[in-house]
């Protein structure tokens, strides 16, 4: 199954229109001592470090993860919710780059592996690029099998499959 990306991004477009994401300010703390800075001034952006960042982006877009079926990569309908969260976040942030890891599946060859990985993360940089994020901001890299994940459901932990990781750099 396609998705028809056009339909798609007006249809999310739609539904997203009237939702506006405000993100929290965190306070800037500065070490004790003379010739102390003044605080910033209102609107000034926010000096965070990626891993501050990255979490920012899983509690906006509830995962920095999308996964596909084993010898596929279109994107499917839960792809859908999280890249889409992931997009406002990333339009809202224009200061923030990306990198978009493609992994195969443990099973595959490694050649091919790293070959669904890029197609993967290609598919997802386009639908990126279709909500509004810049694609200068984006970078795509396939580790095809050698980067094996695990996922924690319940007290199990389970081999994450193929799978493209949105990493802030």
């Amino acid at each position: 199954m396609t998705l028809d990306f056009s339909i798609l991004t007006a249809v999310l477009l739609a539904a997203t229109a009237s939702a506006q994401m405000q993100l929290p300010r965190f306070p800037v703390i500065f070490a004790l001592g003379q010739g102390q800075p003044g605080p910033p001034p209102p609107g000034a952006p926010m000096q965070a470090s990626p891993e501050m960042l990255q979490r920012m982006l899983v509690a906006a877009s509830g995962s920095d993860s999308v996964y596909f079926s084993p010898r596929g990569y279109t994107i499917n309908a839960n792809a859908v919710a999280t890249l889409s969260a992931q997009a406002r976040w990333l339009v809202a942030n224009p200061m923030v780059t990306i990198r978009l890891e493609g992994h195969g599946d443990p099973r595959d060859t490694r050649d091919y592996a790293l070959a669904i990985g890029n197609r993967r993360a290609s598919a997802v940089r386009d639908f990126l690029v279709l909500q509004g994020v810049a694609p200068n901001r984006i970078n795509v890299v396939s580790w095809g099998k050698e980067r094996p994940g695990t996922v924690r459901i319940g007290t199990s932990v389970v081999a994450a499959g193929p799978r493209v990781v949105t990493k802030i750099r």
